[in-house]
């Protein structure tokens, strides 16, 4: 199920000096002091590289994003046998308001969105031992649900190395406040501000 080349060279142009879902973690990052993190800084000169350029900055494939690559379809093909629920592949959104703030859902139900993860088998027994939607992830949804409109993620972990199907899933569903969804929203018009003063500074100097 995965894109073609020519579907994913077109998925990149679009996504192209935008602010993206998988990304507003990084939007987000600030020190205790207040001060932007590196995440933060990185994340807007490779958005400025990205517009001076036209091309998508490459980030190299790491052997965690690999795995995530080869058991992506695995993990939701044995999320429909379980559950019966009709899964379909997502496409980029935009949000209505905030221009460049994108997001591409890893699938989409009738009513939600479903964003899935492929962790080490550690990571994946801590989340199932804890129960909810790791921390670390809600930005990326939160971002997907402001651009989709959408009100809920189904957050989804497999491990393939566990071999009893009873306990390889593992499976939240996640329905935020609406202020949480305004929180990400307001980060994401700040970022992109100050993402186009850097670039005007960049241009006039």
């Amino acid at each position: 199920m995965g894109m073609t080349a020519e579907q994913k060279a077109a998925w990149l142009a679009e996504r192209c000096g935008c602010l993206t879902a998988s990304r507003m973690a990084d939007a987000m990052d600030f020190l205790r002091t207040g001060e932007p993190g590196k995440r933060r800084q990185r994340l807007m000169h490779e958005i400025l590289a990205e517009r001076a350029t036209g091309f998508s900055v490459p980030h190299v494939v790491t052997p965690a994003m690999e795995r995530g690559l080869e058991y992506e379809d695995e993990m939701f093909d044995k999320f429909v046998e379980l559950t019966g629920r009709d899964v379909k592949l997502s496409r980029l959104y935009e949000h209505p308001e905030i221009s460049l703030f994108k997001a591409t859902p890893d699938r989409e139900l009738d009513d939600g969105l479903m964003e899935g993860k492929i962790p080490s088998i550690e990571k994946f027994i801590g989340w199932k031992l804890a129960g909810v939607v790791p921390e670390e992830h809600k930005p990326q949804m939160l971002a997907q649900m402001a651009c989709t409109g959408r009100k809920w993620v189904g957050f989804i972990a497999y491990c393939p190395e566990i071999k009893d199907e009873r306990r390889n899933l593992f499976l939240a569903k996640y329905v935020p406040e609406p202020e949480e969804i305004g929180r990400v929203e307001a980060h994401a018009i700040r970022f992109l501000k100050e993402v186009e003063a850097m670039w005007e500074q960049f241009t006039t100097a």
